[in-house]
């Protein structure tokens, strides 16, 4: 008795005997999600399973990308119809992280000492939050505050917490900060000498005076201005607002911050010594950009410092 079996099937790469091709289209495949990386002070707090048998996720996350409190202050008229627009005011974000850890004892207890020190901080400190989909991660100082740190144990091999956290500045900002120098003009900054029998002078690939400042967020971005001097009649402008500085000597230093009007110095001296009359508060406006100006006498410079703003 015999048994028939059929022949495997095989199916060329190039069916050249039939006179066209068989090609085999690999399907594609999903992209392997990654955690999306939440950071405390350096603390990594989603990062899944880890070389060391710990294993760290965040559960919840509110408060983070929800619209920070806001007060209207609309005042309603009397003897008379609707209100009166108030000033409207941003108010601190508070922001809740639940997680849980697993693993080994020993790198439990670690974490658990790392977590709660951060939480009865003094300080503040940075959070900073990635998100995959916009391949960009934002940032907030953040402090805990009157509830702490909330602990509960899941049997002998992990727990489960609860962290509140509030961000005074409510903005949440660009995790890299963007940084632009503005010195004076002087008569040599028509262009550069190229050797030739008489002087030929090209075109600067910038200005020192001005710059462009960029902003991808959704909210005007405040920057930070470091004056060094010596300058005289300051004036950085947009071409619609300016602030205006007092006189630096040489290599004195001060910090003025764009959107408060703030000035910081050595040995105390506030805004009243350094910001000067007719000073309008300046941002970079959201999902845009603006070109800034120094206007001043003087070998001094300007640096400024700015990140993307998001609310």
């Amino acid at each position: 008795m015999t048994t028939n079996r059929a022949a495997p099937v095989r199916l060329p790469v190039r069916g050249y005997e039939r006179g066209f091709d068989w090609t085999y289209q690999v399907p594609p495949r999903e992209p392997v999600r990654q955690p999306v990386p939440v950071v405390l002070d350096g603390l990594w707090l989603n990062t899944g399973d880890q070389a060391n048998g710990l294993c760290v996720i965040v559960e919840d996350l509110t408060g983070w990308l929800d619209s920070p409190p806001i007060d209207g202050n609309d005042v309603d008229r009397v003897i008379s119809d609707g209100a009166a627009w108030g000033p409207k005011v941003l108010r601190a974000r508070t922001i809740s992280i639940s997680g849980a850890a697993t693993g080994p004892r020993d790198e439990l207890g670690r974490f658990r000492d790392e977590l709660t020190a951060r939480a009865a901080n003094r300080e503040p400190v940075q959070l900073a939050v990635g998100d995959w989909d916009l391949q960009r991660v934002l940032t907030a100082d953040v402090r805990a505050g009157t509830e702490l740190y909330r602990h509960r144990p899941l049997g002998s091999s992990g727990f489960r917490y609860q962290l509140s956290l509030t961000a005074a500045d409510p903005a949440l900002y660009q995790g890299t900060w963007q940084t632009a120098t503005l010195t004076n003009l002087t008569a040599d900054d028509t262009g550069r000498d190229y050797p030739r029998e008489f002087p030929w002078k090209y075109a600067l690939p910038y200005i020192s005076n001005q710059t462009i400042l960029r902003n991808d967020g959704n909210y005007p971005a405040p920057v930070h201005v470091l004056y060094t001097g010596d300058l005289t009649e300051s004036n950085l402008t947009d071409g619609t607002s300016g602030i205006r500085v007092a006189t630096l000597e040489t290599n004195v230093q001060i910090l003025v911050a764009t959107a408060s009007l703030t000035a910081e110095a050595e040995g105390g001296l506030s805004r009243a010594s350094y910001i000067l009359p007719g000073s309008r508060p300046m941002w970079v406006p959201p999902r845009s950009y603006a070109r800034w100006f120094l206007r001043a006498g003087g070998t001094g410079s300007v640096l400024l410092a700015w990140r993307s703003t998001w609310v």
